[in-house]
């Protein structure tokens, strides 16, 4: 089903007063365009009109029009930088698509989730990732693998010609 029928939907509910068949509605269309402001702060206008402030800083926290005490109220919900901007749902990066409240409000989250992970957050397909820092020692474990895994194959090639050489003498 096309977005604008889903919206004429979730319209038609809200007139009927079905707030929970528009927000699951909403949740639908949410999973299957994540990245869609338009969706998101339609969904932060339902949360607030039934008085779900933590839901409703959750999904405007991208617009302009959420209040400071919908902010303060999923911040509380989400006491961790990462978790906060990972409960999101984004896959994009959005701060080109935002206004200048919600692009201030995001750079500030994005800021202190890398400075919580002590690593830079970075954007792949599946969303926001900490990619840490590599470090000397990072691949030490992988070294020692390896070596010992070659040291075994090699005698393992020893001994096989050993026994080889053993029977055919």
């Amino acid at each position: 089903m096309a977005k604008s029928d889903v919206l004429a939907r979730v319209a038609a509910d809200l007139a009927r007063g079905h707030t929970h068949t528009a927000l699951q509605r909403l949740a639908t269309l949410t999973a299957n365009y994540p990245d869609d402001l338009e969706i998101r702060a339609y969904r932060a206008t339902v949360h607030r009109q039934v008085g779900d402030l933590i839901e409703a800083g959750r999904w405007g926290f991208l617009t302009e029009e959420a209040t400071p005490a919908e902010i303060a109220a999923f911040e509380r919900a989400q006491r961790a930088e990462w978790t906060r901007l990972r409960v999101l749902g984004l896959r994009s990066d959005p701060t080109s698509r935002l206004g200048p409240v919600a692009r201030q409000r995001f750079a500030e989250l994005t800021r202190r989730a890398s400075a919580e992970a002590s690593a830079p957050v970075i954007w792949t397909s599946a969303g926001p990732v900490i990619r840490p820092t590599a470090s000397r020692w990072d691949d030490v474990p992988c070294m020692v693998v390896a070596v010992l895994g070659v040291l075994v194959l090699g005698l393992a090639i020893i001994g096989l010609l050993t026994v080889v050489k053993f029977v055919t003498s």
